[in-house]
């Protein structure tokens, strides 16, 4: 880079994305296991596309369904083919002789008692329609291969993205407990020292104390939650357990981020690239090129026909003495099907039928995937409105609780009106979580659907 010159702000990032990502891929050996590995967003992704067996299957099946479209291609090459062969007359092959036959009645032995042949024969379609018709076959199957790798990889997107959030649900979860905790804590000592002035009954310190102790369950469940999700963010995305792993992010950024220029009246409903339906497609279009390909078996093909013989014949093994022979012909072949049990017919309607219980089956799809869709913008809507609510609520709660413990502390307030005012904090606050999980459940389930991909 020439002196002077600034790396834009984008191409530093894309950077540094790229050596964190090949720094967090490097082989275990090369770094200690007991460091935690910090990932984000996309670096999860990036680790499940690397180890996802899923993904590694659907890959092999694209690599199988393009061997097979070569193969096929290959059908319309020359096929060239070499045989020897050697026949030990016991008894030589007779002619009859008629009998008006100037050699006299009855039969001659021909042929010596060693023969010897090599042959060349070579052929090559010229005109085959179910050879076309397989091709055509062959070539939605790899289509088809792809979409379903496409469609693995928003399946493992969406999958990935969910109990990256729920991570991320089970860890502010947890916070907020342990705030509960400590705001619990901290109130028992309050009450403990306003106990030994004389200014609050013993009861109000063995309410404190009871309050608190009966928080620790909660945060020690809330704890368990979160290692419970994140365990299974490790196996989902191919990390072995015993690696300790933190994520990058909070609830509210991704919120942000993920609504950023997306607009719910203006979002787009079509369904086009919604995975399920095209597969559906794909494999009405391959059934429908099958029964094509079943027809056409029934149809007359042509094909250029070659043949080269090297032959001799001899009653000793004297190779030097042998008199060889050659013998070349070139021809067209031409095959016309006339009658194969109705299995052309039956073959068909078979594929036929099949067409039309994928085609039944896809508009049945169409349809409930159309009111699913609805649902999930709708869902969408209620999130927003009820994150609104819940963090204006989180304010009210939060001043409600200072006031309350500004009371407690002068003496004009009583310990259950402080108790319920953290009660009402920690519930505004685990609403507000809630309501932020709904809007990135929403939103992952609106681009699982509509088939697009926004980490992969």
């Amino acid at each position: 880079m020439c002196k002077g010159t600034r790396m834009k702000p984008h191409v530093k990032a894309i950077i540094a994305a790229a050596v964190y990502v090949t720094v967090s891929m490097l082989p275990a050996q090369g770094r200690n296991p007991s460091d935690t590995l910090l990932l984000d967003l996309d670096g999860v992704m990036a680790f499940a596309r690397e180890n996802n067996p899923t993904l590694k299957v659907a890959r092999l099946d694209i690599e199988s369904a393009g061997l097979e479209l070569q193969d096929i291609r290959g059908s319309y090459l020359p096929s060239l083919n070499a045989s020897g062969m050697y026949n030990r007359n016991i008894k030589r092959p007779i002619i009859f002789l008629p009998d008006d036959s100037p050699f006299g009645n009855g039969y001659l032995e021909v042929g010596s008692d060693n023969s010897f042949m090599g042959a060349l024969s070579a052929s090559m379609p010229l005109l085959n329609m179910g050879l076309n018709r397989s091709l055509r076959a062959a070539r939605i199957e790899k289509t088809l291969a792809g979409e379903q790798f496409r469609g693995s990889k928003v399946e493992l997107e969406y999958n990935v993205q969910m109990a990256f959030f729920d991570v991320l649900l089970a860890k502010e979860s947890k916070e907020v407990m342990q705030k509960s905790f400590r705001n619990a804590s901290e109130n028992l000592e309050r009450t403990r020292r306003l106990h030994e002035q004389g200014l609050v009954a013993e009861y109000d310190l063995i309410r404190a104390e009871v309050q608190t102790e009966n928080l620790r369950p909660n945060v020690l469940q809330a704890e368990n939650a979160y290692e419970v999700a994140i365990n299974y963010l490790k196996a989902l995305i191919g990390l072995e357990e015993a690696q300790p792993l933190a994520l990058q992010g909070n609830m509210s950024d991704m919120a942000l981020n993920r609504l950023s220029g997306f607009n719910i009246q203006d979002a787009d409903r079509s369904l086009r690239r919604n995975t399920d339906l095209v597969q559906m497609d794909l494999q009405l279009d391959l059934v429908n090129q099958r029964a094509e390909t079943v027809k056409a078996g029934g149809l007359p093909s042509l094909d250029l026909a070659g043949n080269y013989q090297y032959q001799t014949e001899a009653n000793h093994f004297r190779f030097g003495d042998y008199q060889w022979v050659e013998t070349f012909s070139a021809g067209l072949r031409l095959t016309i099907p006339l009658f194969n049990g109705f299995a052309v017919r039956n073959q068909t309607r078979q594929l036929q039928i099949l067409g039309e219980q994928i085609k039944l089956q896809r508009d049945y799809l169409e349809d409930n995937l159309d009111i699913q869709l609805d649902n999930i913008l709708k869902s969408l809507t209620v999130a927003l409105e009820k994150t609104a609510n819940a963090r204006g609520n989180v304010r009210m709660a939060e001043r409600g609780f200072e006031i309350a413990k500004t009371r407690y502390e002068t003496g004009q307030g009583t310990l259950m009106e402080l108790n319920d005012s953290e009660v009402a904090l920690t519930q505004a606050r685990f609403n507000l979580l809630q309501a932020k999980h709904e809007i990135l459940h929403a939103r992952a389930e609106y681009d699982k659907f509509i088939g697009e991909n926004n980490k992969l």
